[in-house]
């Protein structure tokens, strides 16, 4: 049986985006393929898990069963393919709804989970957040064209790095695959190599670029940062 490295698995509510305030098991893959300025994911070994023995602790968390949502986040847990299709699997036999939190760069893996996810909340990676300045708007384009076949919003995380023609680029993908997909705006919440706050008016006026194109453009902090929980 496959097994993969958790890092975390907990309950809490959803803090970011537009379902937060929602309840959820949260489960937290270890590694990811990027290396963003705001980063705050703990850097842990993990634990070695099955397939069943995740399943396992997941109703032990989920003993009421009050909780009918898991969200899959990490790190990125598309690296995990091999795991995730028979785990998905049997979290829909369980009846669960599953919540992909993805940073959007890995098409092919998420097409090959695709059926097995109810919602997918995707990050748009600016490149001023990047080492080098990376960009990965080819594979945002692509990835958002398959996740738009499911429940989908897309987050950005605004720093005093980001820039309008980020946002342009941004919203000019978000558009051509459909300009109702929500778009949020995400002020960065001062961790890893981010020292400094986005002012509002920076965020104001990103919201008001976007929203000249785009039929949903929210900001929304992180929640569960402001609320102290995980």
């Amino acid at each position: 049986m496959v097994s993969t490295k958790i890092t975390e698995v907990f309950s809490s509510i959803q803090g970011e985006g537009i379902y937060v305030g929602q309840p959820q098991i949260f489960v937290r893959f270890v590694e990811c393929n990027l290396s963003c300025d705001f980063c705050d994911t703990t850097k842990k070994r993990g634990k070695e898990y099955s397939v069943f023995e995740l399943l396992d602790l997941i109703n032990t968390i989920n003993a009421p069963h009050a909780i009918n949502s898991v969200s899959i986040t990490g790190g990125e847990p598309l690296l995990y393919t091999d795991f995730l299709k028979p785990f998905l699997a049997q979290l829909k036999k369980r009846h669960f709804k599953t919540y992909l939190e993805t940073n959007g760069t890995l098409p092919a893996a998420l097409d090959a989970i695709l059926d097995s996810v109810d919602i997918i909340a995707m990050d748009m990676k600016m490149p001023s957040a990047q080492k080098k300045g990376k960009a990965f708007w080819t594979e945002h384009r692509e990835f958002l064209n398959l996740a738009k076949k499911k429940k989908v919003f897309v987050k950005a995380v605004v720093t005093n790095k980001t820039t309008k023609e980020e946002i342009k680029k941004a919203v000019a993908i978000i558009d051509d695959c459909g300009y109702d997909i929500p778009l949020v705006l995400q002020p960065v919440t001062p961790a890893n190599r981010i020292k400094r706050k986005v002012p509002l008016s920076k965020l104001f006026e990103f919201q008001k670029l976007a929203k000249t194109v785009l039929s949903e453009v929210i900001i929304i902090p992180q929640i569960h940062k402001i609320l102290g929980v995980k």
